[in-house]
């Protein structure tokens, strides 16, 4: 019913004033309490997204071991606690849903994406 605007956390909702029914917008829950080093593999599995191609993957396990010169096996666990923080099943695409969810609900934002890449 309306075109949506983000701002941070807060989210703007623009809705058809002919429209029969107000609606009312929900608040997105808020983002788990994270380590410093599950926000660094949040930062690191998200940033491929910055390159603006729609259909762009999040980083693999390989890619962010490298990164942050840590065993690929410690990142898995780090995935692993992260799915679980952000309700994330095991179904389907599960690192590009954790990158949506991160993003959805403020645990990263694109200015820290962005900053982070430039460092």
């Amino acid at each position: 019913h309306g075109d949506e605007i983000r701002i941070g956390q807060t989210r703007l909702v623009f809705h058809d004033p002919l429209a029969a029914q107000a609606t009312v917008t929900q608040a997105d829950e808020a983002p788990p309490s994270l380590t410093s080093r599950e926000r660094d593999v949040l930062l690191a599995l998200c940033r491929p997204l910055l390159d603006r191609d729609m259909f762009t993957e999040p980083a693999s396990t390989q890619a962010i071991a490298d990164e942050l010169v840590i065993t690929p096996t410690a990142v898995k666990q780090h995935l692993a606690n992260l799915y679980d923080k952000f309700g994330v099943g095991a179904e389907g695409s599960r690192r590009a849903r954790l990158a949506n969810e991160a993003l959805r609900r403020g645990a990263i934002s694109l200015t820290q994406l962005r900053d982070s890449a430039s460092e």
